[in-house]
């Protein structure tokens, strides 16, 4: 994100260096195009269904990408599989569900896969000495895993998003269809929605809610900005646990009118107390 000091945004934003959920680069001077690079990883998912564990990391890396402004109609990403040796049926049939779950996800958002590496055979075998020495078992095998790496193309760099809070009593409102419970096609539109809004300028601020659930990602907007939020949530709006981690998901800030105008809930306000 640093190559010749072309980042736009980088991995830390704001005054309070927050998480950005993607980087931007602008690949030439003389140009104000730029590229998103984010990316989508849920191991914690392998062992519930790689199939899902493929589908919630494609959406993860096209949030990242979105949140930041990038064009979910101009992404392609990128497969990196780690996984253990593929000589039982369990850790072969693992790997064909996590290849039907990519391929699903990467049809239904429009995404290419234009390339990608798989790392197999990812295992340590020890003696049955050393393994008595250690008390491990005699081979230890890593958990299957999925990194999927999307870019995305940006027409102007100067109407970038970042994630940290920009202005007290700007509002805050949650865009979301999960995929596991609503499917790929209302995620797909959901995410597009979002694109849209961001996209057009009026979003301050963008993140999505992936690991640590509302919470964790709104308490990054306000340590980001230095402000603080005021957030109140109902069960209709928000039926799920603070801390759960959600798919299809995101937290845009926006001043009053364009919030009341984007047809999303509102859970809360930005405030200038911290």
């Amino acid at each position: 994100h640093e190559v010749q000091g072309l980042s736009v945004i980088k991995p830390l934003v704001g005054p309070g260096f927050g998480p950005s959920d993607a980087a931007v680069l602008r690949p030439r001077y003389t140009s104000y195009r730029g590229i998103a690079v984010g990316c989508g990883l849920c191991p914690d998912w392998t062992e519930i269904d790689p199939y899902w564990m493929a589908i919630r990391a494609v959406d993860e890396a096209l949030r990242n990408v979105i949140c930041v402004g990038g064009d979910p109609e101009r992404t392609a990403i990128l497969d990196n599989f780690c996984w253990p040796r593929c000589e039982s049926e369990e850790a072969m049939g693992a790997l064909v569900r996590v290849c039907r779950g990519a391929f699903d996800a990467a049809i239904a958002f429009g995404l290419p896969f234009i390339s990608g590496k798989d790392s197999l055979n990812n295992e340590f075998s020890m003696s049955a000495d050393e393994a008595r020495r250690t008390g491990l078992p005699q081979r230890i095998a890593i958990p299957g895993t999925l990194l999927i790496s999307a870019i995305a193309q940006i027409q102007d760099v100067r109407r970038c998003v970042s994630m940290d809070l920009k202005e007290p009593e700007n509002c805050l409102v949650f865009a979301s269809a999960p995929v596991e419970s609503l499917g790929l096609d209302q995620a797909k539109a959901i995410h597009h929605q979002a694109a849209h809004w961001i996209r057009s300028g009026k979003v301050r601020s963008a993140h999505d809610v992936s690991d640590g659930g509302l919470a964790v990602a709104v308490a990054e907007m306000c340590m980001a900005s230095g402000l603080g939020a005021a957030v109140s949530l109902s069960m209709r709006t928000y039926p799920h646990s603070l801390f759960r981690p959600l798919s299809s998901s995101y937290i845009l800030e926006l001043r009053r009118a364009d919030a009341l105008a984007s047809g999303f809930p509102i859970i809360g306000r930005v405030t200038k107390q911290p």
